[in-house]
């Protein structure tokens, strides 16, 4: 489990009953902040003595996020003064199921200053029956009265293989390349991961590494109808350029036997690029990278992609 220290931990408290009533959960963004508290909301509930168990109703509940007592809000925008005043009232109220609400604020740095005003009361004067976890990115852009009345968690990014081992039960579909490439790139942030994963992601890759392929095989034809046929808007020609950057940066890793380059998803061009010259490559990215910057200075896409078209067949015969 990520933060698994930090988790035992918690746990541990709950076990002996020594939970606080307000936490500030920071770290980076994608590293697991609401995963981790949904877990230790789940310790906090949990009826049996080894929290949490997994096992008891509570548990079961939680784990298929059908607990009456767990509240998330602000985990698809931020939550706005209207949530806040919901919180403060569901406070009042008595526990469904447990002696304890479990509250979960996501984003709780980019709440307005009212908002977290409005939620300062529920900080100092809580409920017995209540529990409040506010998550964010930078404890700074919380208040500092708010700051004073919560025990802060900081989580570090996820070790290598506990991240791998996410992966793999959860993307079954993916070869052991495409994990290791996505823990590679990750960076200890499972977020970085999934995105890495996700099947935009992938097929942006692809056609990315398509245009590689093509390009170093000198198919002009190919090469022109892949970046001139296909009506591509400014900000996808961009993302596949970005892609395309990339890939030429890893293939430059291999050919310079750095550790640690992530291997092509196609093997036809993980093949290609054994023979590729390490000047064709340095021009090929220098090429796309002038392309980049070009669109970014608004150049009109047809001339752009016309040029680099150009760029890329002639850096392959370097």
């Amino acid at each position: 489990m990520y933060n698994s220290d930090e988790l035992r931990l918690f746990s541990a408290k709950a076990k002996s009953g020594l939970c606080s009533h307000a936490y500030i959960v920071d770290g980076a963004a994608g590293i697991g902040k609401l995963d981790f508290a949904l877990e230790c909301a789940r310790a906090m509930l949990c009826s049996e003595r080894n929290k949490p168990c997994g096992y008891c109703s509570s548990c079961r509940k939680a784990i298929t996020h059908d607990h009456p007592d767990i509240f998330i809000i602000g985990r698809d925008k931020t939550a706005a003064i209207a949530d806040v005043r919901e919180i403060i009232r569901r406070s009042s109220l008595k526990p469904n199921d447990s002696d304890k609400q479990i509250f979960i604020v996501c984003n709780a740095g980019k709440l307005r200053a009212d908002s977290q005003n409005a939620l300062l009361k529920l900080f100092e004067e809580p409920p017995e029956t209540v529990a409040i976890f506010l998550l964010t990115e930078s404890r700074a852009s919380l208040l500092p009265t708010v700051l004073s009345r919560g025990q802060r968690i900081h989580l570090d990014g996820m070790r290598d293989e506990e991240i791998e081992s996410l992966l793999s039960e959860k993307h079954p579909e993916c070869r052991y390349g495409e994990i290791r490439n996505a823990v590679d790139a990750a960076n200890g942030n499972l977020g970085e991961a999934e995105r890495y994963l996700s099947k935009e992601s992938r097929a942006l890759r692809a056609k990315a590494e398509e245009l590689l392929l093509l390009a170093l095989d000198k198919k002009k034809y190919e090469v022109m109808n892949l970046l001139l046929v296909t009506k591509y808007k400014r900000d996808q020609l961009s993302a596949l350029l970005s892609e395309f950057v990339s890939a030429v940066n890893e293939a430059e890793k291999q050919r310079y036997d750095v550790r640690m380059a992530r291997a092509p998803q196609s093997q036809e061009l993980a093949s290609r690029l054994s023979n590729a010259s390490k000047k064709a490559l340095a021009r090929m990215g220098e090429a796309a990278a002038v392309c980049l910057m070009s669109l970014e200075n608004n150049a009109n896409i047809t001339t752009a992609s016309s040029k680099l078209a150009i760029d890329l067949l002639s850096a392959a015969s370097r």
